[in-house]
């Protein structure tokens, strides 16, 4: 598989503080890949560059082959690398339906035009729609987003992101806040999206990241300092000793 992000050698420092120490990462195309790592290991630094959030210091970012280090936030999402999940963006006054279509509008440049007239946009409603059936929220269309349990706001967003038109998706912790159920179901939608997406997941539990990664790296002090196969990384002495508490 090619790498359709790859980040080299990044640096980022706030004051005398290193939270990225060249820090280099591939994401092949099509494949989940986790990032791991132990509190204050600069994985929010790490997401925050990669996502436009953040401005390296230096080295070099590129997705899709284009040079993307110093582009904004919203230039990387009209690629198709979005962020999702570091804070809960949804619309509460807004059905679920709605949020949907109205990040579909942004998307089309029509995000001016008068609400009331594009809810009743056939072909508009059909593509949101459809955004929900991909996160299993097809039976929740016209409930007003506020009304949504908490696991079920989190597939909404993530709903949004997917009409964003994402290839890679950006999965800041997507199982925080979540209950054992709730992270199942989560994990479950996640699964149905491999292969038609790529994602770069951020997430502290390991079940879920042994459950979804095709690879997995491990951060540790703003570097990676191991990356392979589930199998392997569990495995893996130094990561042991480094992330999981145990012994070398």
């Amino acid at each position: 598989m090619s790498a359709l992000l790859e980040a080299r050698g990044l640096i980022k420092r706030f004051g005398g503080l290193l939270a990225s120490a060249q820090f280099s990462l591939d994401v092949a195309e099509g494949e989940v890949h986790a990032l791991i790592g132990p509190n204050g290991a600069g994985k929010t630094t790490a997401i925050g560059q990669l996502a436009g959030e953040i401005r390296p210091d230096a080295g070099s970012i590129r997705f899709a082959g284009q040079e993307i280090a110093r582009l904004p936030v919203q230039r990387r999402v009209r690629l198709g690398l979005t962020r999702s999940f570091q804070v809960t963006s949804i619309l509460p006054r807004f059905t679920t339906l709605e949020n949907v279509m109205t990040v579909l509008l942004v998307r089309s440049g029509q995000v001016f035009r008068f609400f009331a007239a594009v809810r009743r946009e056939t072909a508009l409603r059909e593509e949101a729609a459809a955004m929900l059936a991909r996160v299993g929220l097809e039976g929740r269309a016209d409930v007003m987003a506020e009304d949504l349990a908490h696991g079920e706001q989190r597939l909404l967003e993530l709903a949004m992101a997917l009409a964003t038109g994402a290839r890679l998706l950006l999965l800041d912790e997507p199982m925080a806040g979540l209950g054992p159920v709730e992270s199942q179901a989560m994990t479950r939608t996640l699964l149905g999206l491999r292969g038609g997406l790529t994602m770069l997941l951020v997430e502290h539990d390991m079940e879920a990241v042994f459950a979804l990664a095709d690879r997995v790296s491990v951060l540790v002090s703003g570097q990676v300092i191991a990356s392979g196969d589930p199998a392997a990384i569990r495995a893996d002495p130094v990561v042991r000793a480094a992330y999981l508490g145990e012994e070398a």
